[in-house]
């Protein structure tokens, strides 16, 4: 497989629909360039159904997707990002936040998020899995490519390379 860069995918295929994360999103994993489909899940405020899926949907190839609406909690920390890179997950991008970030640094995943906050929140509340979401200047579906590296994430419904 040969090494890709961002930029060069976005140049070379001008005639794809081609989408960028915002620059907003940081990445607190130890991961800095990956690959992969987009898996989604909506939640509201807490992390039980990312833990569900983490436990028992295999993650390789996968980018898990979150999205929390910016809830005010950190959603994944030490113990997901063990789940995550457990269960072979490339990445997850998270439109809220994420805590134990001295820790998740050490695990081989991508770990995007808006900020950090140690809040957690312990309610059980909803959850959509396989949804369309819209975060970031950026429209997820079920099954898109994610290509990360340092200049950033790009996300197309089509294979790049």
């Amino acid at each position: 497989m040969r090494q890709y860069r961002t930029a060069d995918l976005c140049d070379e295929n001008q005639d794809k629909k081609i989408q960028v994360l915002s620059h907003k999103f940081k990445n607190y994993g130890g991961k800095k360039r990956f690959k992969g489909r987009v898996k989604t899940i909506k939640i509201e405020k807490s992390n039980w159904a990312v833990i569900d899926v983490l436990k028992n949907e295999p993650g390789k190839n996968k980018v898990l997707v979150i999205d929390v609406e910016e809830a005010p909690y950190g959603i994944v920390g030490d113990k997901l990002s063990t789940l995550a890179e457990r269960n072979q997950y490339e990445a997850m991008i998270i439109n809220g936040f994420v805590r134990d970030t001295m820790e998740t640094k050490k695990f081989n995943i991508g770990l995007f998020a808006l900020g950090t906050c140690p809040l957690r929140n312990f309610d059980k509340t909803p959850s959509q899995l396989g949804i369309d979401l819209y975060f970031g200047n950026v429209s997820f579906k079920e099954d898109d490519y994610i290509y990360c590296d340092e200049d950033g994430i790009i996300i197309s419904n089509e294979k790049l390379m």
